[in-house]
């Protein structure tokens, strides 16, 4: 095993010692379709609805200094601790309403238990300041979700169901709590079903449930994006963020998603990294970077469209955004929103 382990480093830095011009890049305009300058200010960029570009109007929305700013991450961490790209453990007890079905195996990797007690050590531990860069971000669009379920029309009786595909160390337990807390969101509780590949995961996201007083509304389950253990119609909303960069067959699990969502009424909530829009140096960095990334970060993807994607599975029933955290690097360009089934 060590010496697997040291093999694969001395590939990857082998790899990056040859791959380190392309970072210092300038100019390399054309190689995305709407080239802006590489100018990195210390602020998010905000582009809204940037899905369809041909026929939709667009704008940038500067957002000030709402966020804290971090210095930009190595390539290292940036590799390791820049997504949650995973789903898969033992279920365990909690206030259930739906029924899971038994998971399909088909796409579910082989796992090696050291590398992925490491993966789930990284996410635990070295996420913080991009979680607490994110927070305004994901509060809003978390709010707009379950004010949709029906705010204080549920009059406190509504439970509704939402599986967080990829679900990690699960980072939004916060978010779940805020609304629980909120006598406006008329909820009485959730049934929050978590889907992760990595076994070692599962114990950080039952510290943070307990930490925010979710235990038994959590439940964690065996299985993969491209075929989820749940029936037709059946799930309030889906939840993925910093999941879809990993996935095996992203249309397939797209597809998945809308398949087990209630018809007409069913949302998807998405925040996902993806290929920069707007940076052709920065997509180029990307797309060179990404055979190291996919082979370090538990299979995540750089040079992705994800944004896009949801937008052609929903049929277009998607408020889609795109947003730049500058000091982010190549895990910046961010795709987010809520699309309805």
């Amino acid at each position: 095993m060590v010496e697997l382990l040291m093999v694969r480093w001395s590939s990857s830095l082998l790899f990056l010692m040859i791959i380190a011009a392309a970072l210092t890049v300038k100019g390399t305009a054309g190689f995305c379709s709407s080239a802006v300058s590489t100018h990195r200010s210390t602020t998010p960029r905000l582009h809204v609805n940037y899905a369809n570009k041909k026929g939709m109007s667009e704008r940038e929305e500067e957002k000030g200094d709402i966020i804290p700013s971090f210095q930009r991450r190595s390539l290292l961490l940036s590799t390791f601790t820049g997504a949650y790209c995973s789903f898969c453990f033992p279920p365990l007890s909690a206030d259930a309403v739906i029924e899971v079905t038994q998971p399909s195996t088909t796409y579910l990797p082989r796992r090696n238990k050291f590398i992925d007690y490491v993966f789930a050590q990284q996410m635990a531990t070295g996420m913080t300041d991009y979680e607490k860069e994110v927070e305004p971000y994901k509060t809003e669009l978390f709010q707009r979700l379950f004010y949709s379920f029906g705010g204080e029309s549920a009059n406190g009786t509504y439970v509704p169901v939402i599986v967080e595909v990829g679900m990690g160390t699960f980072p939004n337990a916060k978010y779940y709590a805020q609304a629980l807390s909120s006598s406006s969101m008329g909820l009485k509780g959730f049934d929050i079903v978590g889907v992760d590949p990595n076994n070692s995961m599962s114990s950080y996201a039952q510290d943070n449930a307990r930490r925010f007083g979710l235990s038994s509304s959590l439940r964690t389950v065996n299985g993969v994006a491209e075929a989820l253990p749940f029936a037709d119609g059946s799930v309030d909303a889906i939840v993925t963020t910093l999941t879809l960069c990993s996935v095996v067959d992203q249309t397939k699990a797209l597809l998945e998603i809308r398949r087990v969502l209630k018809p007409n009424s069913g949302k998807f909530l998405f925040w996902e990294h993806v290929l920069s829009e707007d940076d052709s140096t920065l997509a180029l960095q990307q797309a060179l970077l990404n055979p190291l990334q996919t082979f370090l970060a538990d299979g995540c993807h750089l040079n992705r469209r994800t944004g896009m994607n949801i937008n052609k599975v929903f049929d277009g029933k998607v408020d889609l955004n795109y947003m730049i955290l500058e000091d982010k690097w190549v895990i910046g360009p961010t795709a987010f929103g809520i699309a309805t089934a």
